[in-house]
């Protein structure tokens, strides 16, 4: 049994709806909403308003400054996924998560970063389907 808590697994927004309950994840979101009176954040990837993000922000709430969740914020956050759906195409696919923290992503460039991460995941792909073939 591990000490440690298991490592969040890096996504992008898109991307959770496929993840299953209980999955440890980081991603970054622009603040669309904020329900102060159930500590909700609507996350979304602009200029789409689909697919998005609930992330319920208790836990990290008392730990985060006045101000950080304007509309339009860019956001990193990790946290448990709760509720995961891919819908049809006349619905939006969305991921319920359980904040355990969030911070503000500054100056990044969510293209920039979108287009950084896919060629990571892209190539850890590879090397996973790679170490598939030779353990056979």
């Amino acid at each position: 049994m591990s000490l440690h808590p298991p490592a969040s697994t890096l996504l992008l927004l898109k991307n959770l709806s496929s993840q299953p309950v209980g999955t440890k994840v980081r991603f970054l979101g622009c603040i669309r909403a904020y329900d102060h009176t159930t500590a909700t954040l609507a996350l979304t990837h602009p200029p789409k308003i689909s697919p998005r993000a609930e992330v319920n922000v208790s836990v990290p709430l008392p730990m985060l400054s006045m101000g950080s969740l304007k509309d339009g914020q860019w956001v990193n956050v990790i946290g448990y996924i709760t509720e995961a759906k891919t819908m049809d195409e006349n619905q939006e696919d969305f991921a319920r998560v359980d904040a355990i923290t969030l911070w503000s992503a500054g100056g990044v460039s969510p293209s920039r970063y979108c287009e950084v991460l896919e060629g990571r995941l892209g190539v850890e792909g590879e090397m996973d389907a790679h170490q598939r073939m030779m353990d056979v």
